[in-house]
C-alpha cells in the first residue's frame, strides 16, 4: 500500500513538474523568438542608418570636394580630408581624382568597427573623381547591445514570474487531484463510503462531486451484491445437493442402460448368428439331400447287381452298365458331400471368428469370400446382390471377428434400408491400400439418405425403422469396433436417391487391445458368448 502511494505521489510531482517544465520551455522559446527578432530588426535600422549617412556624408563631400578638385587646389584637399576625419566624420578617407589617382588619404583603413563605403564627387552632372571613407558604428553597436540586454532581462524576468505562477497553480491543481487519488486509493482498499472535499464551482469540484455520487453508489451496489452473494451461496449449496441426489439416481440409470445395451449388442449378435445358421442349414438340405438321394439309389444299384451276380444273371454288357451308373452316382455323392463340407467349413471359420474377437493374421479377399458364401443362401433370395472387388495379398494382423461383424451390419443396413422395397440393386465392396492403411468402401445405389438422417446414423438407438425391426444399434456396434478394437476409422457419404457409401480405413497391423477398454457389462458377458462359440464349433 505504502510502494502505491509513493509511486502516486511521484507521478504526481511528475505531473507538476511536466507543467512547470513546458510552462519554462514555451516561454523560453517564445523569449529567444523575441530576442532574434528584435536583434534581427536593430541591426536591420542600423544598416539603414549607416546606408543614410553615408549617403548624406557623400552628397556634402561632392559639395566640398568637387570644387578644390577642379581647381587643383590638392593642399586644400588633404587639409579637408584630415580636418573631417579628426573630427569623426569618417574613420578613414580617400580622395582620387578621375583618373584614379590617389591625392588625399587620412585615417587607418583597418579598423574593424568602420564601414566602408565608395561615391562619386559631382558638381552638377560632371564627376570630378572618387571618394573611399569608412564611417564608425561603435555607438549604434552599443546602443543595439544596451537594447538586447534590456529586451533579455524582460524576458527573463517574465520567465522566472511565469514559472513561479506555474509552480503556484500547479501545486493547487495536484493538491486537489491527491484528494481524488487518496479517495480512489481508500476505495481500492475496501472502504464502503468515500468522500472527499469539494472546493469551488471548476471542473476539479464538478469530478470530485462526480466521485462522491460514485462512491456513493458503488456502495450501494456493493451491499446488494453481498445480499445477493450470500442469496445465490445458499441456492447453489441446495442446488449441489439435488445435483448429488441426482447424480447417485442418474449413475444407477446409467449402469442399468449400459447393461441393457450390452445385452441388446449380443442379442443382436446371436439373432445374426441365428440367421446365419437358418441360412446354411438350408442351403445345406440340398446337398445333402441329394447325396441321401444319390447313395440310395447306389445302393438299390449295388443290391441288385449283386443280386444278378448271385445267380450268375449277369451279361457283361449288364456288368459294364452297373459299374458306369455306380460310378456316375458315387461322383455326385462326392461332389454334393465337398458341397455340404465347403459350407461347413465356411460357417465353421465364420462362426468362430464371429463369437471371438481373437487376433490372427489373415487375408482379406479371403475373409470377406468367406462371410459372402455364409450370405450365399440368404441373398440366393433377394432382388439384389453383391459384388467382391477385393485384390489379392491384402495381409493383415488385425481381428476378424469384428472386420466380419463390421460387414455383415452393414449388409444388413442395406438390406433393411437402402434395397427395402427395390426390385434390383447392386451392393460393392471394394479395398485398396494407402501406405499402410486399408480402404474398405461399401457401396450400394439404394434410396441413399437425408443430410439430417446422415449426421445422426452411428448415434446408439437413432433409425428410421422404429416399430418395424430396427434397434438403431448396427451403425453404432460398426462405429465402436471400427474406432476402438480395429483402431481405424469410419465415413459416409450419401446423396438421397443416389445411394450410399460407407468408408472405413483401418491399419493394417491392428493397435494393441486394452482389455479393460470395454465396459464390465460386456466382460461379464463375453466368457458365455466363447464358450457358446467354441462348443457350437466343436459341435460342428
Amino acid at each position: 500500500m505504502l510502494a502505491c502511494r509513493d509511486s502516486s505521489k511521484e507521478a504526481m510531482y511528475t505531473l507538476q513538474q511536466r507543467l512547470v517544465l513546458a510552462t519554462a520551455l514555451v516561454f523560453s522559446v517564445a523569449s529567444l523568438v523575441i530576442l532574434l527578432a528584435t536583434r534581427w530588426i536593430v541591426a536591420d535600422a542600423m544598416a539603414q542608418e549607416t546606408q543614410r549617412a553615408a549617403e548624406r556624408s557623400a552628397s556634402l563631400l561632392s559639395a566640398a570636394m568637387a570644387p578644390l578638385l577642379a581647381e587643383s587646389d590638392l593642399g586644400a584637399i588633404d587639409e579637408l580630408s584630415h580636418a573631417l576625419v579628426q573630427r569623426g566624420d569618417f574613420s578613414y578617407l580617400r580622395i582620387s581624382d578621375s583618373q584614379g589617382v590617389q591625392i588625399a588619404s587620412a585615417g587607418a583603413p583597418e579598423s574593424q568597427e568602420s564601414q566602408r563605403f565608395e561615391r562619386a564627387l559631382r558638381l552638377g552632372h560632371r564627376s570630378y573623381g572618387q571618394a573611399l571613407f569608412g564611417i564608425t558604428r561603435i555607438g549604434e553597436r552599443q546602443a543595439a547591445q544596451q537594447v538586447f540586454w534590456q529586451l533579455l532581462a524582460v524576458c527573463l524576468g517574465t520567465l522566472v514570474l511565469a514559472a513561479g505562477l506555474q509552480v503556484y497553480l500547479s501545486r493547487l491543481l495536484t493538491a486537489r487531484l491527491g484528494d481524488l487519488r487518496q479517495g480512489a486509493e481508500r476505495m481500492a482498499a475496501g472502504e464502503a463510503h468515500v468522500q472527499i472535499k469539494t472546493q469551488g464551482r471548476d471542473e476539479l469540484a464538478g469530478l470530485a462531486r462526480a466521485f462522491n455520487q460514485m462512491s456513493s453508489t458503488l456502495s450501494e451496489r456493493f451491499e446488494a451484491l453481498r445480499i445477493a452473494e450470500r442469496s445465490l451461496q445458499d441456492a447453489n449449496e441446495a442446488l449441489e445437493q439435488r445435483v448429488a441426489l441426482r447424480t447417485v439416481h442418474l449413475e444407477d440409470a446409467l449402469k442399468a442402460l449400459r447393461l441393457t445395451q450390452a445385452e441388446l449388442v449380443e442379442a443382436q449378435k446371436l439373432a445374426s448368428l441365428g440367421a446365419l445358421v437358418a441360412g446354411i442349414s438350408h442351403e445345406l438340405n440340398t446337398p445333402i439331400g441329394n447325396a441321401v438321394t444319390t447313395a440310395s439309389s447306389l445302393q438299390v444299384l449295388l443290391h441288385k447287381t449283386n443280386g444278378m451276380v448271385q445267380a450268375q444273371q449277369v451279361s457283361r454288357r449288364a456288368l459294364t452298365e452297373a459299374l458306369d451308373q455306380g460310378e456316375q452316382m458315387a461322383s455326385l455323392v462326392l461332389r454334393a458331400s465337398q458341397r455340404a463340407a465347403e459350407l461347413v467349413s465356411s460357417f465353421k471359420r465364420v462362426a468362430v471368428d464371429d463369437s471371438s474377437e481373437l487376433r490372427r493374421h489373415f487375408e482379406l479377399q479371403s475373409v470377406l469370400q468367406d462371410l459372402l458364401l455364409s450370405y450365399g443362401p440368404t441373398l440366393k433370395r433377394k432382388p439384389w446382390h453383391i459384388e467382391l472387388d477385393v485384390p489379392e495379398g491384402i495381409t493383415m494382423d488385425s481381428y476378424p471377428g469384428p472386420l466380419d461383424q463390421v460387414i455383415g451390419n452393414l449388409i444388413q443396413n442395406a438390406e433393411r434400408h437402402a434395397f427395402s422395397g427395390r426390385e434390383a440393386g447392386l451392393l460393392r465392396i471394394s479395398a485398396s491400400t494407402v501406405g499402410e492403411q486399408v480402404e474398405l468402401r461399401i457401396e450400394d445405389d439404394g434410396w441413399g439418405m437425408s443430410p439430417e438422417t446422415a449426421q445422426h446414423i452411428f448415434e446408439p438407438f437413432f433409425t428410421t425403422k422404429l416399430g418395424q425391426g430396427g434397434s438403431g444399434l448396427g451403425l453404432s456396434i460398426v462405429r465402436n469396433l471400427i474406432c476402438g478394437l480395429l483402431g481405424g476409422q469410419i465415413a459416409v457419404q450419401s446423396v438421397e436417391g443416389q445411394g450410399t457409401c460407407f468408408i472405413i480405413k483401418l491399419p493394417r497391423v491392428a493397435p494393441e487391445r486394452i482389455e479393460n477398454s470395454r465396459p464390465a457389462e460386456l466382460d461379464a458377458l463375453a466368457p458365455r458368448k466363447r464358450g457358446n462359440a467354441e462348443q457350437e464349433v466343436n459341435d460342428g
